[in-house]
């Protein structure tokens, strides 16, 4: 095997012990290993008897005897040889000639001795121990501890196969490790779970364990006595009647939420640790230092409810009736009142004030209460809560009337004010559109009179382009169903406008049918 390798028997020894358990029983220098065997091999040596035959070997041997003495060859070789068997898994167990106790390795013996003894095979045991003589052979399962004594010394054995010669060394019994109070003779082995403290008494001096540990108690007269919870605890206080500032009495129904944040000084001053005569051991539970913490609870409860004025809590809706101010709010009051603040016996920055003076007296034996929670404070006197309701509901319905009047108002204010945008939106709107009508009048004027002048221009410019013009506006102003006769030059009627013109409208129109005439009547 290579160097710094370990065998694999080895590692598995190794590693055997490494939970927090056997961690806390290892490191205290109580755990035996010395007798434990890696292999199942090496629980035989010295005396003990290996395999040595078959069944060959076992017919060959008898021969031998036989043929050389052929009538008692075979009492001989059956008085001096024990031929056995020992099935796998399996240890044969045999005593020779001084007494002395041996063990037979599985396979096939044939052993030559007059004086040897069998007393038979043993199945190798799981969680127990073959007891032969003041020979042991031990196998103790992962998560358990083989617990024995010798010479009145307590020797736990870890997991594994363990194999001793003793005549003092005596096995008692095997105990498992999954609890959290374990007894190992005078030890004690003690596993807190996280949320929890483990009270002790080591000689009459209280020790505390913390938790997410497994602790061993080293000695018989370091006590395990309770567990004490850390965790956070509510509970219910009991009913109480209670009179406030203004004389009203109440019945309270409340809870308060508390834990413990001094283990050591809850279990000096408050907690129950020692065991009562006849009693062998105390409650897990607090039971004395909840009900401590209830006490004080409950008196400062009271004391709180005392300083409270009750029937404000059925007036606090009146302040909202004072005159409001520009924006629809009462006068008088916050703009946003805090949480809780409408009623007083619900008010936690108050309410706070009576958990600070419950921690002045739990706090001297470790415990913080964090919360005194109110459910329910309903008066005694059924009348006098029918009075205070009604002056209630009347506030109520005065704060409503005066809401729905606001809304109102400001409901119509809102509809004046969009009627008016509307009006004024419409007349602006007409007023632009009659503007943008004008302009595009305006300037379509303007663009068709810049049109004829630049054509007129055009046309100056062309003898050609004048007359075509002259003749175009001479057939525009002549009907399709006229017709017309002239005795003069074919010049005349590129002329007949122009002529026209010039005296005139009616004249043209004369000048025309001067000119029918003298065309028809020659």
């Amino acid at each position: 095997m290579m160097e710094g390798m370990e065998a694999p028997c080895d590692a598995a020894i190794t590693h055997m012990e490494d939970t927090p358990a056997y961690i806390a029983l290892r490191d205290a220098g109580i755990l035996s290993s010395q007798f434990r065997k890696a292999t199942f091999e090496d629980i035989f040596g010295g005396i003990d008897l290996r395999a040595n035959s078959s069944k060959q070997n076992d017919m060959c041997e008898k021969a031998k005897y036989c043929y050389c003495v052929p009538v008692l060859g075979c009492l001989l070789y059956n008085a001096t040889h024990i031929e056995m068997f020992v099935p796998a898994g399996h240890v044969g167990l045999l005593m020779d000639d001084k007494k002395n106790y041996l063990f037979a390795q599985p396979g096939m013996h044939n052993i030559n001795s007059m004086f040897l003894t069998f007393q038979g095979v043993h199945k190798l045991p799981t969680n127990n121990v073959i007891q032969h003589g003041n020979r042991n052979i031990l196998v103790v399962e992962q998560g358990y501890v083989g617990y024995a004594v010798d010479n009145g010394q307590p020797v736990l054995f870890p997991p594994g196969m363990h194999v001793w010669t003793s005549e003092t060394l005596q096995y008692q019994s095997q105990i498992s490790l999954d609890k959290h109070n374990i007894i190992l003779g005078p030890y004690t082995l003690l596993t807190v779970d996280e949320g929890y403290a483990a009270v002790t008494q080591n000689n009459g001096k209280q020790q505390i364990l913390p938790g997410g540990f497994t602790h061993l108690l080293n000695h018989k007269n370091w006590r395990f006595e309770k567990f004490m919870t850390l965790k956070i605890q509510t509970d219910d206080l009991e009913k109480i009647k209670a009179t406030s500032a203004d004389n009203i009495t109440m019945m309270v129904t409340s809870t308060v939420t508390w834990r413990v944040v001094d283990p050591q000084m809850a279990a000096t001053m408050a907690a129950e640790t020692m065991a009562v005569a006849g009693v062998d051991s105390v409650s897990s539970d607090v039971t004395k230092l909840r009900q401590d913490v209830l006490k004080q609870a409950i008196a400062s409860l009271a004391s709180f409810i005392g300083g409270v004025n009750y029937s404000d809590s059925f007036h606090m809706a009146a302040k909202a009736q004072g005159p409001s101010d520009s924006e629809g709010r009462p006068q008088g009051r916050e703009p946003e009142p805090e949480k809780g603040q409408d009623n007083p016996i619900y008010d936690p920055k108050r309410m706070s004030s009576a958990v600070a003076h419950a921690n002045t007296t739990t706090k001297p034996y470790g415990v913080e209460i964090m919360t005194i929670n109110i459910l329910s404070a309903v008066p005694v006197d059924n009348e006098l809560t029918k009075a205070l309701a009604a002056g209630a509901v009347a506030s109520a319905q005065a704060l409503q009337a005066e809401t729905a009047a606001r809304g109102n108002a400001r409901a119509m204010r809102i509809d004046a004010e969009a009627t008016a945008d509307k009006v004024r939106i419409e007349a602006e709107g007409k007023a632009q559109a009659m503007l943008i009508q004008a302009q595009s009048e305006a300037n379509a004027a303007k663009t068709i009179a810049e049109g004829n002048k630049q054509a007129g221009d055009l046309l100056a410019t062309s003898q050609v382009a004048v007359d075509l013009a002259k003749m175009d506006r001479s057939a525009a102003m002549l009907n399709p169903q006229d017709k017309f006769f002239f005795g003069q030059e074919p010049e005349y009627l590129a002329n007949l406008v122009l002529k026209g013109q010039g005296h005139g409208g009616t004249g043209g129109g004369q000048s025309a049918s001067a000119s029918k005439k003298t065309s028809l009547w020659g």
